[in-house]
């Protein structure tokens, strides 16, 4: 028994970094990355996805440990629906995006060379929702009762105290913030190689939107049908 705790604690842990890693996380967030043309920016808003997560799983270790809510696996599949419906805003966004600045740079290429620059010019002194990590944040909030992240509700409900259950939901989400700056680091380097070639940095975003569109559509459709 005094093992338990420590490797279930470690357990949730590691369970938080692999859950960083599943689809519609990845997915999700190579549609935000194809603005960030600094490789920390690309991190703190991994991070700020984790603490988004996070702070939506401790909401609901709350939720259901004050107000005693009951949880069933069968009540699992209904938290996916807003994670769909986030994936086809931010695929029809990143598509959307990427088809208008491909018409833009075919409007402004001349003889051949393109007169053209992939995102906007940086102003340092201002405050800038998306440099402060702030859509990170938001997806992270949506994602946080989704995938695996929902079972820690289940996981946290057989531990002996409230207490107990929000420690180990912040372990779970410490585990969740680390995996992600990974993931966002991992996914920001191909666009990152890609902006001295606009056009294919456009199509690497298309195809990002296209992902999310298409993952926002089965998860519904396996959802509701």
């Amino acid at each position: 028994m005094e093992l338990a705790l420590p490797l279930a604690f470690a357990l949730g842990f590691l369970g938080g970094f692999k859950h960083a890693f599943e689809p519609d996380h990845m997915i999700a967030v190579s549609t935000l990355l194809h603005r960030e043309a600094r490789l920390s920016r690309a991190l703190r808003m991994g991070m700020a996805w984790g603490a988004g997560h996070t702070t939506t799983l401790v909401l609901g270790v709350l939720v259901i440990g004050v107000l005693r809510v009951q949880i069933t696996a069968e009540h699992l599949g209904f938290f996916e629906i807003p994670v769909a419906f986030m994936l086809l805003g931010l695929g029809a966004w990143a598509l959307y995006d990427a088809v208008s600045r491909l018409a833009r740079l075919r409007r402004h290429t001349h003889d051949g060379v393109p007169h053209f620059h992939v995102g906007a010019h940086p102003h340092p002194h201002a405050f800038s929702f998306r440099r402060a990590g702030w859509p990170g944040f938001a997806v992270g909030l949506v994602h946080g009762l989704a995938g695996s992240g929902a079972l820690l509700l289940l996981v946290a409900a057989t531990l002996p105290s409230l207490g107990m259950s929000l420690l180990y939901a912040l372990v779970f989400g410490l585990g969740s913030i680390l995996g992600m700056a990974g993931v966002t680091l991992l996914l920001a380097l191909p666009f990152r190689a890609a902006r001295a070639r606009p056009a294919f940095h456009h199509a690497l975003t298309g195809l990002s939107g296209a992902l999310s569109l298409i993952l926002g559509v089965s998860i519904l459709y396996a959802t509701l049908a």
